[in-house]
């Protein structure tokens, strides 16, 4: 029993190790995904947001050009003359309306590439929910498993101590009946050990009673039938004279 209780101590021991270590990774696993969703969070409000700013950007850009037209720059007036005057000519106004339009698709392409990062950043946070939720399901069903095994454990700890009580407690009455009989056995040691020692003797007394009766009867029986061969009629008023010593 002792060995028994030893044993699912054990094992409880075990089970409620597990089951600290599954909590502690529980409250790893969840701090973890309470940063990454925090990371995604500002990271996402910082996409939108700049996605927000180049919109307006761009709005603003190409509402410019509408209202300026494409011819925004004027030449310059020199006092001096022209051969004097620096080299300060500007691109013909076709040449701006094409730079402007680079300058709107470089802001388109810039757009969207932040709005296709808010898409796959989307796809890539369902996807770590979704794994964080079944692991943090697994870990909690294996929580409480161990936690239903040390109830059963705690139980059967139980259960064997009980059976260990009553266990010493028979031994106990055990003990007083074997004491009983240790007693019992030291008295009537000394008669037994006599009749161990005469037995061979008191038996061959008791064969030779036996044979030496036998010998009687068989001596008897024979002289009766000698005396009545011996004599035909017999007077029963001299068997009180016959002497049994004296027949030979």
């Amino acid at each position: 029993m002792a060995g028994l209780i030893e044993l699912r101590t054990g094992e409880k021991a075990a089970a409620n190790k597990k089951i600290k270590e599954t909590n502690q990774y529980i409250k790893d696993i969840v701090a973890e995904r309470k940063a990454e969703h925090e990371a995604y969070n500002q990271a996402k409000k910082d996409d939108e947001d700049a996605v927000r700013v180049l919109n307006l950007a761009k709005n603003a850009f190409v509402e410019y050009y509408k209202k300026n037209g494409i011819k925004m720059l004027q030449e310059p007036v020199f006092e001096r003359s022209e051969d004097d005057a620096p080299d300060a000519s500007f691109s013909s106004k076709g040449n701006n309306k094409n730079a402007s339009k680079n300058i709107v698709s470089l802001m388109s392409y810039i757009i969207e590439d932040a709005v296709d990062e808010l898409a796959n950043s989307k796809k890539a946070e369902e996807k770590s929910m979704a794994e964080f939720e079944e692991e943090k399901a697994t870990a909690d069903q294996l929580v409480s498993d161990l936690s239903d095994k040390v109830v059963t454990l705690e139980g059967i700890i139980a259960k064997r101590n009980d059976d260990k009580k009553e266990e010493n407690k028979d031994k106990r009455e055990n003990n007083v009946d074997r004491t009983g009989e240790l007693k019992y056995q030291a008295k009537i040691k000394p008669d037994c050990d006599w009749i161990f020692k005469a037995f061979d003797q008191r038996a061959e007394a008791r064969a030779a009673e036996a044979d030496g009766l036998t010998t009687a009867k068989e001596f008897l029986a024979g002289r009766t039938a000698l005396l009545q061969k011996s004599t035909k009629s017999f007077d029963d008023s001299k068997f009180s004279s016959l002497g049994f010593l004296g027949v030979h």
